[in-house]
């Protein structure tokens, strides 16, 4: 069996949506995997640590220096055998079958980045709507329309939904502090493949305290500079 390093970052979250992250990740129908949460600094980092113990989870803190060096904390300290690294917002919820699903779509589609669709949530929990993604015909077209939307301030591919070969991360890091995940879509698709699992996966909360929001206008003013480097990098392939 493939081995799995799920990685959860939180900064000052709150704690039943913490608690319900978790809950889903425990609730997995495949429970081969390896789970590490890191502590990005949270004022309640002592119950944050307290919280991940109960799940039989692996803490990690660290002072504050934003979500980009979160995920990369995590793929520095996961197992030398994992296969595939995820990861889940602290206030987001798998599907039991997300890991499942992904392994087996994964040796179908051996080398390429799986993402799929996903269901949105409100604050109290109430379905308010669903994010179809986009599967396509062939990468070129992904590629385009991940720009496109890129300019537009915004990204199809939610990084909750995204299950990676550990491959991808001998070739790029997590590099910025906010709009972190655009970045790392945008590189990783130069050299790597993404392909739609066309289920809904992903229960994503949206609601006015959620990381996203709270650093909206932050990386509205990134989204130029990170579209400059990617095209760079691109350039020189």
């Amino acid at each position: 069996m493939p081995k799995i390093t799920i990685g959860v970052p939180i900064y000052n979250q709150r704690t039943e949506f913490f608690r319900e992250c978790l809950e889903s990740i425990k609730s997995q129908i495949d429970q081969d995997f390896e789970c590490i949460i890191l502590d990005d600094g949270s004022e309640n980092h002592k119950e944050v640590e307290k919280i991940t113990k109960e799940f039989g989870f692996k803490y990690i803190y660290q002072e504050n220096q934003g979500i980009g060096s979160a995920r990369q904390v995590i793929i520095d300290n996961a197992s030398k055998e994992t296969d595939f690294i995820c990861f889940l917002s602290s206030d987001d919820m798998w599907e039991p079958n997300f890991v499942e699903t992904m392994i087996k779509e994964a040796e179908k589609h051996p080398g390429k980045i799986l993402y799929s669709k996903y269901y949105v949530i409100n604050e109290k929990g109430d379905i308010v709507g669903s994010v179809d993604a986009h599967g396509f015909n062939n990468h070129d077209d992904f590629c385009v329309a991940c720009l496109d939307w890129a300019y537009r301030n915004n990204m199809f591919v939610n990084t909750s939904t995204t299950f990676f070969p550990k491959e991808v991360f001998k070739k790029l890091k997590f590099k910025y502090k906010f709009g972190e995940d655009l970045y790392f879509l945008l590189m990783s698709m130069r050299d790597f493949e993404y392909h739609l699992v066309p289920e809904y996966l992903l229960i994503y909360r949206a609601w006015d305290g959620n990381l996203t929001s709270r650093i909206r206008t932050k990386n509205e003013e990134n989204n130029q500079k990170i579209i400059k480097d990617v095209l760079e990098y691109w350039k020189n392939g």
